[in-house]
């Protein structure tokens, strides 16, 4: 494991963020495969994912909740070498992982066909997400314990380890689904039922390597029997710490649907360059994350170790290695706007809609990065409340009525869909600066 407490900090960002990148370029290229593997089965096997998708992204907007709260305190104890205080911490974590992933999977079992039908599913559409949803349940119990322990790994300074178990998983799942699904090399062709037993097996393959880790293999997280101990205090902490975390990402999803309702009188076109600017801007965040989670951890690592001058510089860092990163998007966003909506969409409405997002909200991409990287600078220090303030007052108080009311005025139109998401990058940015500067965060006991 990396001692993130010593060396070049540049040295130790990019040991973090470039492997968190790999990862998460490879969970969407996944996600692109999948969704090409059930277009061959029929247009109802794609609605049935989607929909059930929409429900699991709930699910892990919780599970990022719980990494980060991981996060942040397995890298306060990692970084003042507490390492019995560490081991106790994995156990509890894991442990709050998995019974988190048993109450989600309760309520939705209970609750399964009234959910179902809440979100339009109906006909051969209902059945196939019928047939599907309790699969992937029992897959996201096992997801919830499993994405906790590589949120252990990277707190650690165990960044290639998550890794390596990562691309096993996604590998196997690739592998795995074509197979199932259309029943290749001898097997039954089982369809839309393919995905999500393709997915069981190969997570829960890396589950039994994540076991080996935790029990055979030497090291900082080598649990032995007397570590399983279960501690309430540390458990109402660590909830503490996550839930706000949980709510951070809820509040987004939520907010991203009230959105598509205040844009969808607008006609198809706009809901369209929506989700065309969406994508871009994920794409622009897609390195931010890697680079924020990599500050967390970094802050968290150097808190641990009273080294509080190391933990803002660490944050500093890396906001000059993203701001280079974003304003470079900003130009070629800016500049190249007809091109880059025409490789979406050619039709004519959504090249100008997608034209006015691109020259509205593109410039603020700095100032998005600057709310991004104070958000993981306050995650890291298990600041959690913070960033979740911050995020449902630019969501709920600003972004949605902006879109509401200005929407309203013939003058502005449409346009004020893109203002209010410009409009969150500026808030954010700079009130998470002001919190950042003002320094609360530094004094964040775990």
């Amino acid at each position: 494991m990396r001692e993130l407490e010593k060396g070049s900090i540049l040295q130790n960002l990019l040991y973090l963020s470039v492997p968190l990148l790999i990862t998460n370029l490879m969970q969407n290229f996944f996600s692109v495969f999948d969704m090409f593997l059930l277009g061959k089965i029929g247009v109802s096997a794609q609605a049935a994912i989607s929909i059930t998708g929409f429900i699991f992204g709930v699910f892990w907007s919780m599970e990022g909740g719980l990494m980060t709260g991981a996060a942040a305190v397995i890298s306060r104890y990692a970084g003042r070498k507490d390492y019995d205080g560490l081991k106790k911490a994995v156990v509890n974590v894991i442990f709050a992982g998995y019974v988190m992933g048993l109450i989600f999977a309760a309520v939705n079992i209970i609750f399964m066909d009234k959910i179902l039908i809440y979100f339009g599913a109906k006909g051969e559409t209902f059945a196939l997400a019928k047939s599907i949803y309790l699969l992937s349940l029992i897959s996201l119990i096992n997801d919830s314990g499993l994405f906790v322990f590589f949120g252990v790994l990277r707190a650690a300074g165990g960044i290639r380890k998550h890794f390596y178990l990562l691309f096993v998983s996604i590998a196997l799942n690739t592998i795995l689904e074509p197979v199932f699904i259309y029943g290749w090399v001898g097997f039954p062709q089982l369809g839309i039922m393919g995905a999500p037993l393709a997915r069981l097996i190969s997570y829960f393959v890396t589950t039994f390597i994540m076991i080996y880790i935790l029990t055979q293999k030497e090291g900082i997280l080598k649990i032995q029997r007397k570590d399983i101990k279960l501690d309430r205090k540390f458990l109402a902490n660590y909830v503490g710490i996550s839930t706000p975390a949980m709510l951070q990402g809820v509040a987004s999803n939520i907010a991203a649907l009230v959105m598509l309702k205040i844009a969808a009188p607008h006609g198809d076109a706009l809901l369209a360059t929506m989700g065309i600017g969406s994508r871009i801007d994920v794409f622009v965040m897609m390195l931010g994350w890697a680079i924020g989670s990599s500050v967390a951890v970094m802050v968290g690592h150097n808190m641990g170790a009273g080294q509080i001058k190391r933990a803002e510089d660490s944050v500093i860092t890396g906001l000059k290695m993203y701001s280079l990163f974003t304003f470079t998007c900003w130009l070629i966003a800016y500049n190249f706007a007809p091109m880059i909506i025409k490789f979406f969409n050619p039709d004519y409405t959504v090249i100008q809609y997608g034209v006015q997002y691109l020259r509205i909200v593109s410039p603020f991409y700095l100032l998005m990065g600057v709310g991004l990287l104070a958000g993981a600078a306050f995650n890291g220090a298990g600041s959690t409340k913070t960033p979740m303030s911050i995020n449902i007052v630019a969501f709920f108080a600003l972004q949605i009525p902006l879109a509401f009311f200005l929407s309203r005025n013939p003058a502005i139109g449409h346009k004020a869909i893109f203002i209010s998401i410009a409009s969150v990058f500026v808030f954010q940015g700079i009130v998470g600066w002001i919190f950042y500067k003002k320094g609360h965060w530094k004094s964040k006991e775990i």
